[in-house]
């Protein structure tokens, strides 16, 4: 028998735990210090055992709790021996939680995606920058630099251009949604090369109207160019500085 741990919030915040299921179809609770807690559930083994549906059930309890207060989420799948262990993590990082606490209070986060529309780039870029067209009739070692479904044959100036010209949508729209975020970054995982952007944004709950309408007002602007999807809310993932905690 170990403790799973879903995340942390503050002791007093409005948790109604309950009808809350988590890993192993368990019951949530809280285990505190001071002004910050856990949440936790019992957990049969000391070993974890990564299933798919507890996966599911560790991702649906975050949402539930999201949805009712502001949050400190972990990843799947961290577990510690007892409620002692549980006791000492709180303890000695009750400073760091409490910092990270107050930084994402009232917040969630939401993330941005762009993409062009164009489904051929390199027309599309040839279009805006005719001095391209010359890379299509390159050859080296006897084959075309660029030809149809090659990516990687496409040449550095290509290559170049394109990613100048993600990086000037990408401010362009940074320029119009970051206003309403608390904080906003852009995401460095690779991406598709119709891809322009992706922003993970944390935003104050009370603004979230606004924030969805100045996407709405980045998407008619560029419109012509860019297609946009939005997800979320979700509890702030990438806005939690969480390598910090001490759990031995």
């Amino acid at each position: 028998m170990s403790i799973y741990i879903y995340g942390f919030a503050h002791t007093d915040s409005p948790h109604d735990l309950e009808d809350l299921i988590g890993v192993e179809e368990r019951n949530l609770f809280m285990v505190s210090h001071g002004d910050v807690s856990a949440i936790v559930s019992s957990y049969s083994s000391n070993k974890l055992l990564v299933r798919g549906k507890d996966i599911f059930a560790h991702q649906q309890a975050l949402r539930e709790l999201m949805e009712q207060a502001s949050i400190l989420p972990l990843q799947f799948g961290l577990t510690l021996k007892n409620l002692n262990s549980v006791e000492e993590v709180l303890m000695r990082n009750y400073e760091h939680l409490l910092l990270e606490l107050k930084r994402v209070f009232r917040k969630v986060e939401m993330e941005v995606a762009l993409r062009f529309v164009a489904e051929d780039l390199f027309e599309y870029m040839v279009g805006k920058y005719p001095y391209l067209r010359d890379e299509k009739s390159k050859v080296i070692n006897g084959r075309l630099l660029y030809y149809l479904g090659d990516r990687a044959r496409k040449g550095e100036k290509f290559e170049n251009a394109l990613k100048k010209e993600k990086d000037v949508y990408a401010s362009k729209v940074q320029e119009i949604i970051g206003p309403w975020c608390a904080e906003i970054a852009r995401s460095p995982m690779p991406h598709r090369e119709s891809d322009v952007a992706t922003f993970n944004c944390l935003v104050n709950r009370e603004r979230l109207k606004v924030f969805e309408k100045s996407i709405y007002e980045a998407g008619e602007n560029f419109a012509a160019d860019l297609t946009f999807t939005y997800n979320g809310p979700w509890a702030p993932q990438h806005f939690c500085n969480l390598s910090k905690i001490a759990y031995a």
